[in-house]
């Protein structure tokens, strides 16, 4: 039998698979410790994610006996129905006041529930300890009017008339119920108005739809665009830097 001669330069194959083997074994450990890292990463992102989809959630699901959630605007619609007098914008002043005062009274009450639910929904939001993100709370209060015609000047039309809509409704809540937007905490409060425009727009289809269409009756503009007389509630949580860390 030959002597492995002790001065050749080149290792002998097994030396050769031998280097290689534990090369692979170091690089194995090194790449399933990275991949530990980058899934718990991921879990953390996942679990981030499901807490900000549980808070959209949430506010999606607010009360439906006073708002009416569209998805496809992102926007809750004040099922109240309110009807005013023509050019008057106060909540004291709806078509109601001049008929049925006991109606007008109820109208304004469900009003003031409907604020209180909007003040419980973020405070629950605000209170809940499981959500530990820094996140800040937008209402919108968008005015709409009715497409009446009402012009008599730059400074009395439907686009300043539904700001003056919105801007009243803020202050019932606040005078009525202590309800006030903007100074809660981490809450942010915006009022604007989108006269004869804006969206969704309450129309001639949705009447159709609507429990006061008689079937095969005919159908006029003042039938339908009375109901654009109403509200539309932007709740859009705020959420700034994610936090990864718990």
């Amino acid at each position: 039998m030959k002597q492995r001669n002790k001065d050749s330069f080149w290792p002998t194959y097994v030396d050769i698979m031998t280097t290689l083997f534990a090369i692979m074994v170091v690089l194995f450990a090194v790449s399933y410790s990275r991949f530990r890292i980058k899934e718990e990463e991921l879990k953390k992102i996942v679990n981030k994610y499901e807490e900000i989809q549980s808070i959209y959630k949430v506010v999606e699901n607010i009360d439906p006996t006073y708002f009416e959630f569209n998805p496809q605007f992102v926007k809750h619609i004040f099922r109240i129905q309110v009807t005013y007098q023509k050019g008057k914008f106060s909540l004291y002043e709806l078509e109601e006041d001049k008929t049925n005062i006991i109606v007008a009274n109820e109208l304004r009450k469900q009003i003031v529930d409907a604020g209180k639910e909007i003040q419980n929904t973020i405070t629950s939001l605000q209170n809940n300890k499981s959500i530990k993100q820094d996140i800040k709370y937008l209402v919108v209060i968008e005015g709409q009017a009715s497409a009446d015609g009402y012009y008599t000047n730059e400074h009395y039309n439907n686009d300043v008339l539904s700001y003056q809509r919105a801007l009243a409704l803020h202050r019932f809540w606040k005078e009525e119920a202590a309800i006030d937007f903007s100074n809660m905490d981490k809450c942010e409060l915006v009022i604007s108005g989108s006269g004869e425009g804006g969206v969704p727009r309450f129309t001639e289809e949705d009447y159709k739809q609507s429990s006061e269409y008689v079937v095969g009756q005919e159908i006029k503009k003042s039938d339908y665009e009375k109901f654009n007389q109403r509200f539309l509630i932007h709740i859009v949580p705020i959420i700034g830097n994610i936090k990864m860390n718990d």
